[in-house]
């Protein structure tokens, strides 16, 4: 597969980068939305895994872009913000992500082998543990 990888964090990039490259995928990555939009733009991908807080353009306007321009592509919406509280004033911004049009939604710390059983529509890769069906369509964006 070819994925295009999006995260400004450069230590969660190249460890995304380094797992899906063990297993065969090509990787471009980039740390910020305007390189990602334009690396979309200028080749051809078999999914995107992108985080939500990203310098330049944020990832929920790169969801909307991408979702209108490639309506099955398969996108992972990423992010390290704790979820909604009931006091708390910040929404859920995975949950943005998802009424977008995101495919699966992760938070921040995730175990890097389920981006493999995702990408590969819940069949693991080896030597990636089997996930559970139930926990990955936990992941699943609503």
């Amino acid at each position: 597969m070819r994925i295009l990888v999006m995260d400004d964090d450069h230590s969660v990039g190249e460890a995304i980068q380094a797992l899906l490259a063990q297993h065969g995928d090509e990787v471009v990555l980039v740390e910020d939305g305007w390189h990602g939009i334009r690396a979309f733009e200028s080749s051809v991908f078999d999914a995107v895994i992108l985080d939500i807080f990203l310098p330049e353009i944020g990832g929920l306007e790169i969801i909307r872009r991408l979702r209108r321009q490639s309506p099955t592509l398969p996108i992972i919406a990423i992010s390290g913000f704790p979820p909604r509280t009931v006091l708390g004033s910040e929404p859920d911004f995975l949950n943005i992500a998802a009424a977008l049009g995101a495919t699966y939604c992760l938070r921040k710390p995730f175990e890097l082998q389920h981006l493999t059983t995702i990408l590969d529509g819940g069949s693991p890769r080896a030597p990636a543990p089997a996930i559970p069906q139930q926990q990955l369509e936990q992941q699943r964006c609503p």
